[in-house]
């Protein structure tokens, strides 16, 4: 089956030192586990619906630097490039899942909070809004001019609407922040926070086997929208 898509990299969010969200109703557990096990599902998901190459950033509980994971994204020539994450707040309340989009004018200040939240978790902080004149600023708008950034769009309003369809909490719909890892990837690009591990409902949903596979298979129901009806259009008008 032609999918539209040669090569998806999926990141999971995390690992090593780098734990991540702590998971509230799993003892002892954190988001670097779950987005992993996640990742798995998606890439086994992808596999079976034909998707020839699939790359995890990871497969183990290891560090890993943000750029690293960009590096190996592009290094592939990858057609789409996901990030998974599971979201947390300082009061439990927060509920839903969202997808966001690289630019250096958050959407929120929530959202600005988590993309700082993230980088200061990986070591790698940035400043959430960039002055006119800042070089990552002038990076930022140039790839919002871009194919890739501009494809990425459909990607997440893709995947969203998927989740949506799966999940039994709120969509919190598409986004946008300034996050480190969407920074410098050449291909469509987004991060999937599939739900807040501290809400006392959702958190439990996300952390076990049916909500892992539920929201893996939004994702990779997602990506594989984005193969046929964006990709797979494309490559074959390229080849008349």
């Amino acid at each position: 089956m032609d999918t539209g898509l040669r090569h998806v990299v999926i990141d999971p969010g995390h690992g090593g030192e780098n734990k991540g969200a702590k998971a509230r109703f799993a003892k002892g557990t954190y988001e670097k586990q779950y987005t992993l096990i996640i990742a798995r599902h998606v890439e086994r998901m992808l596999r079976e619906a034909g998707v020839p190459t699939i790359t995890l950033t990871r497969t183990e509980d290891v560090d890993m630097a943000l750029a690293e994971r960009v590096k190996i994204a592009n290094a592939g020539e990858a057609d789409v490039f996901i990030s998974i994450h599971q979201n947390s707040s300082e009061r439990m309340g927060p509920v839903g899942h969202e997808v966001y989009l690289l630019s250096h004018r958050a959407t929120d200040e929530a959202a600005a909070r988590l993309a700082r939240y993230e980088s200061q978790m990986s070591g790698e902080a940035l400043d959430p809004a960039p002055r006119s004149d800042d070089p990552v600023a002038a990076i930022l708008d140039d790839l919002t001019q871009s194919r890739a950034h501009q494809d990425a769009a459909p990607l997440a309003r893709l995947i969203s609407d998927q989740l949506a369809k799966r999940s039994p909490y709120p969509n919190r719909g598409v986004r946008q922040a300034p996050f480190i890892v969407l920074m410098g990837v050449e291909m469509p690009a987004v991060v999937v926070e599939v739900g807040f591990l501290n809400h006392y409902k959702e958190g439990r949903y996300i952390t076990r086997e049916p909500g892992m596979t539920e929201v893996a298979r939004a994702i990779a129901d997602g990506v594989l929208d984005y193969g046929r009806q964006i990709a797979r259009p494309r490559r074959r008008g390229a080849k008349e």
